[in-house]
């Protein structure tokens, strides 16, 4: 009989555990996690998917996540000290790799993939109509090649953890509203809100061009795993229609979101479980 998921993970930052500190020994497995505020702070209470993993032994997840951050910048030698660090000596052997990005990119290029209001056909119906697609293509291929350039550190020469599996997911669909993300003396956001406003989308095509947008950026990160360009040890969980979203207008925590696009406990909780299932398939 397989062991219970009794164990929540014991989540470190890189400046906790580290090549400057000689890594301190820990008694059970340990993960490394890169990626954005799915991984990181998304707001107060502090929630995030890492937090509500749970293993069947003792495990510790050093995380270099950072909220707000992309899957083009991560890649960026220049700009991922920390993860190269990780990966290198006297860096560890590490089980797997948490990665968990092309959110930020999607909504930090929404104002140039969303097509004004005077330059849109004027029968503008399908989620489609509303996106420019050769911006919605650059996207998809610049946070491939993102993913591709943090595998290749991975398999690198110097690496102590070449072909450990690297898990991603797609992300889920948020609900455009007024919620931004709230900290202890700032907010952050809203992001979809502003950007389908401005290129004065009709509100009752809010919700179909955000699925619309979620669903190109997950097919784009799944397709990692296919064909002849497939990635190695590269597994994406699918994440997509798992929670419960948000209610348009709400300004606050919504079912189970916590702001426009990060869930709350209870949202993240749902997602770990289809991370688990993965976990159980690499590692029985």
């Amino acid at each position: 009989m397989a062991k219970k998921r009794n164990h929540r993970p014991d989540v470190v930052t890189w400046n906790d555990v580290n090549a400057d500190s000689g890594f301190p020994s820990f008694p059970g497995q340990r993960f490394l996690a890169e990626g954005d505020s799915w991984f990181s702070m998304s707001g107060f209470p502090p929630y995030n998917l890492l937090y509500e993993l749970r293993f069947r032994d003792i495990t510790q997840i050093v995380n270099c996540a950072l909220p707000g951050d992309t899957i083009v910048n991560m890649s960026k030698l220049v700009h991922n000290r920390h993860y190269r660090e990780a990966l290198t000596p006297p860096g560890l052997k590490w089980k797997a790799i948490f990665l968990s990005g092309g959110g930020n990119d999607l909504i930090d290029r929404a104002n140039e993939i969303l097509i004004p209001e005077s330059e849109r056909d004027t029968g503008a119906s399908a989620p489609s109509d509303f996106c420019d697609q050769t911006e919605l293509r650059n996207l998809i291929e610049d946070v491939q090649q993102g993913f591709r350039r943090l595998v290749s550190l991975r398999d690198s020469s110097r690496s102590n953890s070449k072909n450990a599996p690297i898990i991603t997911h797609t992300y889920d669909y948020a609900t455009p509203r007024n919620a931004p993300a709230r900290f202890f003396f700032f907010t952050l956001g809203p992001w979809l809100y502003p950007a389908l406003k401005g290129a004065g989308v009709p509100e009752t095509a809010w919700v179909p061009v955000a699925d619309y947008l979620i669903d190109e950026l997950g097919k784009g990160i799944s397709d990692l795993q296919k064909g002849n360009r497939r990635l190695d040890d590269f597994y994406v969980v699918k994440t997509r229609g798992i929670t419960t979203r948000a209610d348009m207008g709400d300004k606050g925590s919504s079912n189970d979101w916590q702001n426009e696009i990060h869930p709350n406990n209870r949202g993240y909780r749902k997602l770990a479980k289809r991370f688990e299932k993965r976990l159980d398939k690499l590692f029985g």
